[in-house]
């Protein structure tokens, strides 16, 4: 037996569809479905009573205002040119420096190295009282 000739009348087998639809004319589009968040729970405020959505690795109690509001103020940043010093002569060792705050004693202050020295030295005998 001889196999099967193909039908002349039919268009020849392609790979893919979209080069028969390219010998075609014809282009196939085909739209994405919308595809919705999945697992967005429904909270109400504590604060003021909205309701707002959260995903399950959310622990939130206020919605996102609310909790906003409850941070501290963050302080400006500093973008003037002109900064005030205040000049200074340390207690211990009697270096002049400036600072850029006033100090509530401005007769009682330490330089840099000596106030970490002093703050270290603080801070060893704190670790060393709390562990008697």
């Amino acid at each position: 037996m001889s196999p099967k000739s193909p039908d002349p009348t039919l268009p020849p087998p392609t790979h893919s569809g979209l080069l028969a639809a390219q010998q075609a004319g014809t282009v196939k589009i085909q739209k994405r479905e919308v595809k919705e968040p999945s697992n967005l729970r429904e909270k109400v405020c504590a604060t003021c009573g909205k309701t707002f959505e959260l995903t399950p690795d959310q622990k939130f109690f206020n919605c996102p205002h609310c909790y906003r509001k409850t941070l501290p103020p963050r302080k400006p940043a500093r973008k003037s040119e002109a900064q005030i010093l205040t000049q200074i002569t340390c207690v211990e060792c009697g270096t002049v420096e400036y600072l850029d705050f006033v100090p509530p004693d401005v007769h009682a202050t330490y330089c840099h190295a000596c106030f970490t020295k002093k703050r270290q030295e603080l801070h060893a005998t704190r670790l060393h009282t709390e562990s008697r």
